[in-house]
């Protein structure tokens, strides 16, 4: 007789189409079959069978997980900041107001909470400040591809904004950029780290910014908010899940670039800084599929696509590819002073790849522009 786990192998084998993907509907009538039940309508999921549970991915690989996590305690009810474990020890502290949608995960699959009054989602990022331990991820800042124009580096740590050599253009101040917003994104950097210190870490969005009837979220399944400027992007970002026990704010370089290493320690895609294939992002020479194989875009259009359609990274979508992504890493004084992350649906070379920074005019808001929101616990 099959063991529980074998069953669960030839289940998903059972489940897995010739170009590799797997087929949800058809794993959940296999394991249904066998008494079992699969969590969710998405990639990566968890089986439940004779009492163990096994996460499988959309390219069919099986962990088996413990069980015992104390994360589905989180009703959303609770006034203050709630400290919760996974089924291994590692903490996650939840916001007032939040649910933890996906509480039988592990931190190291990227921990989902969802806001009760508006269903905005965010992923916990465990980290730290303190650079002796080298145990845990850094919270800082990585530079990997960087665009060079004119000799000027689509580059700058944000608490170098109130040095005395910063000036400002015509062109910034015109367009919401000047000393007084410098003042507030080092502020902003120094409160973020404040926050990590006390708390282990922080929230990135789940999904690039959305805009749903001009209402700024953080959902599945809704066009980007995009045509805007950067100084839009930084204004709504600070102002769409603001309380008494976390603040958002525009996504940082430092935030940014500690997701990355996030989802390249903890998932198959190692190099996503870096490189784009096989990530199932959108890029102008890659086809993208849906969880069930589907193309839902052909590789060689440049297409656009709604929030959260391609493949989640450690439960995080399109940090590579589909729209560029302002964060207040900015330049200022110099001809193209604002910078975008990760690339967009016109790139097609690993230039446009997640790690990938790039400098524009303050004043331009186009179709491939859009940004990113995170979290952080007060």
């Amino acid at each position: 007789e099959a063991s529980t786990s074998e069953m669960v192998s030839i289940a998903v084998l059972g489940a897995t189409k010739e170009n590799g993907n797997i087929d949800l509907a058809q794993l959940k009538e296999e394991i249904e079959a066998r008494g079992g039940t699969v969590s969710g309508d998405t990639l990566p999921t968890t089986i439940t069978l004779d009492g163990y549970l096994f996460k499988v991915d959309r390219n069919g690989n099986i962990q088996q997980r413990k069980q015992g996590g104390t994360l589905a305690t989180v009703t959303g009810e609770e006034t203050s900041n709630t400290t919760v474990e996974d089924a291994i020890g590692n903490k996650v502290v939840v916001p007032a107001g939040f649910i933890v949608i996906n509480p039988e995960d592990y931190v190291t699959d990227g921990i989902v909470i969802q806001k009760v009054s508006n269903g905005n989602q965010y992923v916990w990022i465990p980290c730290t400040t303190d650079s002796n331990d080298t145990n845990k991820l850094q919270y800082q800042r990585t530079e990997w591809t960087v665009e060079s124009d004119n000799d000027t580096l689509a580059s700058k740590d944000e608490l170098t904004l109130t040095d005395s050599d910063v000036t400002y253009s015509t062109s910034d101040t015109e367009n919401g950029i000047n000393a007084t917003v410098s003042a507030e994104i080092v502020a902003q950097i120094n409160s973020e780290k404040v926050s990590i210190e006390q708390y282990g870490g922080y929230y990135i969005g789940r999904y690039e910014t959305g805009n749903a009837s001009n209402t700024a979220v953080i959902q599945q399944n809704v066009e980007p908010y995009a045509e805007i400027k950067w100084s839009q992007a930084y204004s709504l970002a600070k102002g769409i899940d603001v309380g008494s026990t976390a603040t958002s704010y525009l996504c940082s370089s430092y935030a940014w670039d500690t997701a990355i290493n996030f989802i390249q320690n903890n998932t198959i895609w190692t190099n996503y800084a870096t490189f784009r294939d096989n990530t199932n992002d959108n890029w102008l020479d890659k086809e993208v599929v849906d969880v069930n194989g589907k193309v839902i875009k052909e590789a060689g259009t440049a297409t656009r696509l709604k929030t959260g359609l391609t493949t989640a990274k450690a439960n995080i979508y399109d940090m590579g590819g589909n729209v560029g992504e302002f964060t207040t890493e900015i330049n200022p004084g110099s001809e193209e002073s604002v910078m975008l992350r990760g690339g967009r649906y016109y790139h097609s070379t690993n230039a446009g790849s997640a790690g990938y920074r790039w400098d524009n005019v303050p004043s331009e808001s186009i179709t491939s522009y859009g940004f990113r929101t995170t979290l952080f616990l007060k």
